[in-house]
């Protein structure tokens, strides 16, 4: 077991000094005025008085990262965007650059309307086998959200394609009687 050394207590004018400074200095910046505090110290001391960086200083600093990097790479930032027809993964999306400046679509929604045309309203396009990385046209297919969610039912999985079908139609004949007998009283 290590033994600490004796706690040295804060001063009013270290508290002051942390209380004007914190929000809007580097943590570097923070120990230069704080010879004798730690980094750790300085965080949990500004953490205890409820204070924290500003937005402002956040952004700033992200932006010197930012810069640090592009220029460390040789580059210049903002000034090589990614070509139409780029791809980067989002989640369990492939995702397809469609025009500039910034305009991403999923790969499996691009690839279905390059063939088909616009998705129709109310429908959406999904994945046969339920992995949407498998772009190939065989595997995409419309659906209704309501049926999108009804294959998709934990209960329903593994079922073959023919017993869901007849399944999500059982269901809408079902509606279907609910709404004439609604309509009857």
């Amino acid at each position: 077991m290590t033994r600490r050394g004796p706690v040295k207590r804060w001063t009013e004018a270290e508290d002051a000094v942390l209380r004007q400074f914190y929000p809007t200095r580097t943590n570097k910046e923070m120990l230069v005025l704080l010879p004798e505090r730690t980094k750790t110290a300085i965080t949990l001391r500004a953490n205890l008085f409820g204070l924290s960086k500003t937005e402002a200083h956040r952004s700033e600093t992200h932006r010197r990262i930012f810069l640090a990097a592009c220029e460390a790479r040789g580059e210049s930032p903002g000034q090589d965007p990614r070509p139409i027809g780029a791809t980067h993964r989002k989640g369990r999306y492939t995702l397809i650059k469609i025009a500039q400046p910034d305009v991403w679509k999923p790969l499996h929604i691009h690839t279905w309307e390059q063939v088909n045309g616009p998705v129709p309203e109310g429908m959406i396009v999904a994945a046969k086998d339920g992995n949407v990385q498998n772009v190939n046209l065989d595997n995409l297919c419309l659906r209704t959200r309501a049926e999108h969610q009804l294959r998709n039912n934990h209960h329903y999985r593994g079922l073959p394609e023919e017993i869901v079908d007849i399944l999500h139609l059982q269901n809408e004949l079902k509606k279907e009687i609910k709404r004439k007998t609604r309509n009857e009283k």
